[in-house]
């Protein structure tokens, strides 16, 4: 076996990610992953490693005090019988849908392309509270599946620390 190619993530964030753990994904011939530390989801050509898109948002305070950063464990593709559509969660707990062929946000999924996940939920939470998600996010048929995750290791800090759930949204 011989290497055909390398991505370097290096400078997708403003600094390199030393734990990179994201699993890429093939979906209608393109090979996608998330990389860096504020979380891009990335669009590869298969055979050469040339990227061919990428986004981010940037979360600012809310990206940086997230308790689940960096890469993340990867992206989900959705077949929507048109040009397939990647799903992502940022760091600071948002939700994104993407046109899997240009990466533009879809503007007909959430609020324009994104989903809030410390919204409608039962609990006040604040755009800094201590809840996200690392994992990628699951597709069963239509719905999506969203986990959530606290701060790595140990115990929370209170009995009232935010609640995770798991919870299912209808793609279309």
């Amino acid at each position: 076996l011989e290497v055909a190619w390398r991505f370097n993530t290096d400078s997708f964030g403003p600094r390199p990610e030393t734990n990179y753990q994201s699993t890429p994904l093939m979906g209608n011939g393109i090979l996608y992953v998330t990389a860096g530390s504020r979380r891009a989801a990335v669009a590869l050509d298969p055979e050469t490693g040339e990227l061919l898109w990428m986004h981010r948002i940037d979360e600012g305070e809310r990206g940086s005090s997230a308790p689940r950063r960096l890469s993340g464990r990867g992206l989900t593709y959705w077949d929507d019988g048109g040009d397939g559509v990647i799903l992502y969660v940022t760091p600071g707990y948002q939700l994104v849908a993407l046109n899997a062929r240009t990466g533009y946000e879809v503007e007909s999924f959430g609020n324009d392309g994104i989903i809030d996940l410390k919204e409608n939920i039962d609990q006040d939470l604040e755009a800094t509270s201590e809840i996200g998600l690392h994992a990628a996010p699951i597709v069963a048929g239509d719905t999506i599946v969203i986990g959530a995750a606290h701060l790595p290791g140990g115990a929370p800090t209170s009995r009232t620390n935010v609640k995770g759930y798991v919870r299912g949204f209808n793609v279309r």
